[in-house]
């Protein structure tokens, strides 16, 4: 198979996370993605981040950095502007109030992926983050969810799927991979 004509482009928000070369390395083996962008760690503006405004949000959100999806997404599309052959992926620390409980990543925009750190047990946060990344990036592809277990793709896409660092597709997902770039 030959390279994905594809440009992933990693934006940090906070931090210089360990394991976005690990992301790297795994999209150009599984995707064929022929570039891998990791762009300098950003923060966000100030006014997108919520702040407690009684003592019952005090207690709720004590030290959480928390942002509304609708505001974040706003914010990513002025710093990114859309193109069919690049992937954005954005990770960051906060919850994310529209994101769910139980959701560490998110596609909500053709080439746009949102993976949030928030929650997810330190022990496994690199693990499980490079595979939420992963299960993202193959949404950008076109790719849909999966009911086979040990895909990439499977639903739901929880941190737990992926702490053994496993990242593999099922066979019907390396062959619509495989479809997608003959088509090209």
């Amino acid at each position: 198979m030959r390279k994905m004509r594809f440009h992933l482009i990693i934006q940090p928000f906070y931090y210089n996370y360990d394991f976005i070369e690990d992301i790297c390395k795994n999209s150009k083996s599984l995707y064929k993605i022929m570039k891998v962008e990791i762009l300098p760690k950003i923060m966000l503006p100030k006014y997108l981040l919520l702040s407690p405004k009684s003592p019952l949000a005090k207690f709720f959100m004590r030290k959480r950095k928390m942002v509304y999806l609708e505001d974040l997404l706003g914010e990513l599309k002025k710093l990114f502007a859309y193109d069919s052959k690049k992937i954005i992926l954005a990770i960051l620390p906060h919850y994310i109030l529209g994101f769910g409980d139980d959701l560490a990543g998110l596609t909500p925009e053709p080439n746009l992926s949102i993976v949030s750190t928030y929650g997810i047990n330190e022990r496994h946060l690199s693990k499980a983050c490079v595979g939420i990344s992963l299960h993202e990036i193959g949404h950008s592809l076109g790719l849909r969810h999966c009911k086979i277990k040990g895909c990439l793709m499977k639903a739901p896409c929880k941190p737990k799927n992926f702490y053994k660092g496993v990242y593999q597709l099922c066979k019907e997902h390396e062959n619509k991979l495989i479809h997608m770039e003959t088509q090209k």
